[in-house]
């Protein structure tokens, strides 16, 4: 202002943020000169004496955010792109800006976000605690940690009454750092700004405040969790792991296996018992079968004691998967198997992986006449492991009874466990050797392998044998995808040459426990008709056709209409 005294009148001074100005630089800026532009939330009492262009501030929306992601980069943004920029930033440019200033590569702009940290922003969040007092800078930080709260919980995680809580808000709204309905900070990436400004200690003691609050109001699982696993150090509650182990259930069925597994981490740094312990361990298991993250040796360690049998068996399936995960050949058999078998028990994956190379190796009969005398010195999960082998064994036997009555004993394990898996894949190949597809169908609705499968060794056995399940029963289509998954050139050979001819597909022995009236309509649903077109077809109500698909959804022991081409085929 100073160094403008002397300008003439066609000078224009913009001035941004004017809610900041003091009364005396409010005086100086009265007596310049030239025009005056003013931009930010300002009171007109306050500011009446300068002759002033007044400009309110607004958010910039998802064209502006596009438009300056485009100019940078030069492409074309996607829209899902753009509007995560947008919620980012609160609408506010300058931050898209510094944003874009960081990131190099639009693909990894989701995964960067949320850990991104601008220097500018975080400074002017510095700046902003010198002006406000100490109440209003506390609110501030709890509502950073919370994202957005009541008031009441508000009060409770500053540790503060409801008016001085309410007061120190509001001076917040005025300084453009929070917005109400709900309270919140402007903006995530605010928050972020705000979170990291504060120390570690007093980011624990926040969070740790705002896990017992929610976990009080019943709040949901995931959302008490998220607070949890921010801590470095753990709560020590009793209820903090069976809240951690929900969590994990929600984000696994959500398709968020990463943030499953790090709930289920805290989980085992909190107090547990006996039972809460298992169904860690076991929802471990899952996530390393199903989606491919492994557990990691340290932490399995130290819950053994606790976790009983079933700690043992996820230790032992892992152990296995990790040891042939690393197999690019067929497992080495040793040059005297009979010895290394006889002399178990020993380390679970010495037996998979000798069981399974005289298996390939084409000695089925030496596996079978040592089972008995293993089944008595082996106990727990190593028996689910020989199970399994003996099942392969009496499949290459053509024994088709004795594999269904070990499947059905096997059945009884948790799905999610690789001798499981295992045991599935040589019930398939007996299956289908038998003529028997629709059964193995069956067996995999039940134990829910019919979707896509964990990426471990013994589930190439599965999806290989699953094709030939498919192909037996006429669906090329997905005998072609199981085929290419499991790298068996020959079988997507046969499965492309059944799509160029027409084949309808076997009938198993689902179809025999229907009436002619509930085939007739499974067979509509097959060919993609609706409950109103099956109903207009035969004259009935809709509601006759849903009680109609009820019973045959009990009658073969499935829940969805999306689940009958797998029990029944495709039309």
């Amino acid at each position: 202002m100073r160094a403008l005294s002397g300008v003439d009148r066609h000078t224009v001074l913009v001035v941004d943020d004017v809610e900041r100005l003091s009364e005396q630089e409010a005086d100086r800026l009265a007596r310049f000169r030239g025009a005056v532009l003013l931009a930010g939330d300002c009171d007109p009492d306050v500011l009446a004496v300068v002759d002033a262009v007044r400009v309110p501030l607004r958010p910039i929306g998802a064209v502006e955010v596009a438009e300056m992601v485009r100019r940078r980069f030069d492409v074309e943004v996607p829209p899902e792109l753009a509007a995560l920029c947008l919620e980012y930033s609160g609408g506010a440019p300058g931050v898209v800006s510094d944003v874009l200033d960081v990131v190099t590569d639009l693909g990894s702009l989701p995964a960067l976000l949320p850990r991104l940290r601008l220097p500018r922003l975080l400074r002017a969040v510095r700046r902003g605690w010198e002006v406000l007092d100490a109440d209003a800078v506390a609110v501030a930080r709890a509502l950073a940690v919370l994202g957005s709260a009541s008031l009441d919980v508000l009060c409770e995680v500053a540790g503060m009454g409801s008016f001085r809580t309410l007061a120190a808000f509001e001076r917040l709204v005025d300084a453009r750092l929070a917005v109400g309905e709900p309270m919140r900070v402007r903006s995530p990436a605010l928050g972020h700004a705000i979170r990291h400004e504060m120390t570690p200690e007093s980011r624990e003691v926040l969070h740790g405040a705002a896990a017992q609050v929610l976990h009080r109001r019943c709040d949901p699982p995931a959302v008490v969790a998220e607070h949890v696993v921010a801590r470095a150090e753990p709560v020590g509650a009793s209820w903090v792991a069976p809240v951690l182990h929900d969590a994990a259930r929600v984000h696994r069925a959500a398709g968020r296996p990463e943030q499953a597994a790090r709930c289920l981490r805290a989980a085992l740094r909190e107090p547990l018992d006996g039972e809460i312990a298992e169904r860690v361990a076991v929802a471990m298991a899952e996530l390393h079968l199903r989606c491919g993250i492994a557990p990691r040796a340290d932490e399995l360690v130290r819950q053994r004691a606790v976790a009983g049998e079933w700690f043992d068996a996820v230790v032992l399936d892992w152990q296995c998967d990790e040891d042939l995960l690393g197999c690019a050949v067929p497992p080495v058999v040793p040059e005297d198997p009979e010895r290394v078998l006889r002399e178990l028990p020993g380390s679970g994956p010495q037996l998979a992986l000798t069981g399974l190379g005289l298996l390939r190796r084409g000695s089925e009969r030496l596996v079978l006449d040592l089972a008995p005398q293993l089944r008595t010195r082996l106990v727990g999960a190593e028996r689910d492991w020989l199970t399994a082998l003996e099942m392969w064994a009496h499949r290459a036997g053509g024994d088709h009874a004795e594999v269904a009555r070990l499947m059905r004993d096997l059945a009884q394990a948790s799905p999610s466990r690789g001798c499981v898996a295992l045991g599935a894949a040589a019930f398939v190949a007996s299956c289908v050797d038998a003529g028997r597809p629709g059964e193995a169908r069956e067996m995999l609705v039940r134990l829910g392998y019919t979707g896509s499968l964990p990426p471990v060794w013994a589930c190439t056995l599965l999806v290989h044998q699953r094709a030939r399940m498919h192909l037996a029963l006429g669906a090329a289509r997905a005998a072609l995808a199981d085929a290419e998954r499991a790298g068996a050139a020959e079988l997507a050979d046969q499965a492309r040459a059944a799509l160029d001819r027409p084949h309808r597909p076997l009938r198993g022995a689902a179809w025999d426990r229907l009436t002619p009236h509930e085939s007739r309509i499974v067979l509509l649903v097959l060919e993609g008709e609706t409950n109103r077109a099956i109903a207009a077809r035969f004259g009935v109500t809709q509601r006759a056709v849903e009680l109609h698909l009820t019973r045959v959804y009990r009658k073969v022991g499935i829940s969805r209409r999306v689940q009958l081409s797998s029990v029944f085929g495709v039309a």
